[in-house]
């Protein structure tokens, strides 16, 4: 028996373990990210801001993480399952939702004025969770410290931004200068026309393919910024974890991760943090799920 046992064992655990196993088990609406190290934060290359530093190899274990935003299509199962309030703005002229559902047309758009804590309602309802700050940026950006999804050059074509909107690089190196485009130039007129209720430029989700992440994630950069599970602190880099880190004990402020319609190209890389209150419910924000792979 013994002879026996012990092969079988051993076989029982690598088909448990092979990759072609676990992709088996992977929803359709969600990618593998595996094992393994990657190049997380920035180096000091004049575009990245000091929260990203220093930029630092981690590692981290297998998961899975949705391919997409959550779209408003989605939010209403879970608001129609739950009786969970609908999205809203604090400004009901940035609220998207009508009479309990979705604006008209937005369907598939990437749901946004929702709350960290409606983030993690959602999730958990669907079985998943947030990312942490870790896993996100490494399902966006890869292994290799690229700057963007796509690689590491800028190109406007690739993701929802300011810049897409403007039909040019735009950064917005001062407050100024996005009040000029956003609130009295162009980017108003452009949200006027074509915006959600006349103001929100999000997209269906999806729309910029080649814009894609190395494990086939759409989105990651542009469209919404996305919540994730950890706290903010601007130097956690400095003394955090090197595997699977799950973020400082905070208290005031939520990561958001991935940059919006409203951001300028710097905000759009792959490495650059945001943050929010937990509470916030900003038109610019949604986000997505993801789960342990084992």
């Amino acid at each position: 028996m013994t002879a026996y046992f012990l092969p079988l064992c051993v076989l029982f655990i690598a088909i448990s373990f092979h990759p072609s196993y676990v992709s088996s088990e992977i929803p359709k609406d969600m990618a593998l990210v595996p094992t393994g190290e990657f190049l997380m934060g920035s180096p000091d290359d004049g575009r990245s801001f000091d929260d990203e530093r220093p930029q630092r190899r981690i590692f981290m274990s297998a998961f899975l993480i949705d391919r997409h935003e959550v779209t408003n299509a989605r939010y209403a199962q879970f608001v129609a399952a739950t009786g969970h309030h609908t999205p809203s703005h604090t400004s009901p002229h940035f609220t998207l939702w009508v009479h309990n559902a979705p604006f008209p047309g937005s369907e598939q758009h990437p749901v946004v004025n929702v709350s960290w804590h409606d983030a993690v309602a959602y999730c958990r309802w669907d079985g998943k969770r947030l990312p942490t700050e870790a896993e996100w940026e490494k399902a966006a950006r890869g292994t290799d410290g690229r700057r963007y999804p796509w690689g590491g050059d800028w190109d406007v074509l690739k993701a929802n931004s300011a810049s897409y909107w403007a039909g040019r690089t735009i950064e917005f190196k001062d407050g100024e200068e996005w009040t000029t485009f956003w609130v009295h130039g162009d980017g108003a007129r452009i949200s006027r026309e074509r915006g959600l209720n006349g103001e929100v430029l999000t997209l269906p989700v999806g729309t910029f393919p080649e814009g894609a992440s190395p494990y086939g994630l759409f989105d990651m950069t542009g469209n919404a910024s996305e919540w994730v599970q950890d706290w903010y602190e601007p130097y956690s880099y400095l003394n955090a974890p090197l595997s699977d880190p799950a973020g400082p004990d905070g208290q005031l402020l939520k990561v958001v991760r991935g940059g919006s319609w409203l951001k300028p190209a710097r905000n759009i890389r792959a490495s650059d943090r945001d943050y929010a209150f937990p509470a916030d419910r900003a038109s610019g924000i949604g986000f997505r799920c993801a789960k342990d792979a084992y």
